[in-house]
């Protein structure tokens, strides 16, 4: 059984195989994206994960002053874009995917592959397009942003990757959302009951 909690904008916890590992989980409020909320920071320090992973360094997916704190208060790892390398964490077999970050942005970014008893790909803000031509496992599980659901195209390229289960993150919110986000992922996966759309601090057991 895993379990995904979402803890951030565009993060969650991850727990699979009696390891737990926050991937992106922990930022501040940014523009019209949700932080993570203060009890739920000092949960993650007072219990902390076995690792944490960072995707790159925007402030709506990483909170440097948290994860300076983690390993300084837990002396356990911190993975980060501009220092890639796999990592065995628990029963985990954590692999740094080399990425491009959806549109302009000039900044190392990596995506996430997590190996265990099911495998999960973990996209940060990679472009849907950078995955094509890559010889990569069969994720089970799928956690992307909304870029990936947005558009009817975006969204076959995505139901092509063969999850069983999609979490979409990265959600506005639904008051301050003028480009109509949730409007166009809620039409383009409409009826897919394989689709998740996290609350923050819901979790889902697969």
């Amino acid at each position: 059984m895993m379990e995904i909690i979402r803890t951030a904008n565009a993060g969650v916890l991850l727990t699979m195989d009696n390891t737990s590992i926050l991937l992106d989980g922990v930022c501040p409020p940014y523009a019209n994206y949700l932080g993570t909320p203060e009890p739920l920071r000092k949960a993650l320090l007072e219990n902390p994960p076995d690792a944490l992973a960072f995707t790159h360094r925007h402030p709506d997916h990483c909170d440097e002053s948290f994860a300076d704190a983690f390993a300084k208060n837990t002396l356990r790892p911190v993975l980060w874009a501009d220092q890639p390398h796999p990592m065995q964490v628990g029963n985990l077999e954590l692999l740094p995917i080399p990425t491009r970050h959806v549109g302009k942005a000039e900044i190392a970014h990596i995506s996430y592959i997590i190996k265990g008893s099911r495998c999960i790909w973990f996209t940060g803000d990679a472009s849907p397009l950078v995955w094509r031509g890559l010889e990569l496992p069969k994720p089970d599980v799928l956690i992307v942003t909304h870029a990936y659901a947005a558009t009817p195209i975006a969204w076959k390229r995505t139901k092509a990757y063969g999850a069983e289960q999609i979490i979409v993150l990265h959600m506005p919110h639904r008051a301050e959302d003028p480009h109509g986000i949730w409007q166009a992922v809620e039409a383009t996966t409409a009826g897919d009951k394989n689709v998740h759309i996290l609350q923050m601090e819901e979790h889902i057991l697969i």
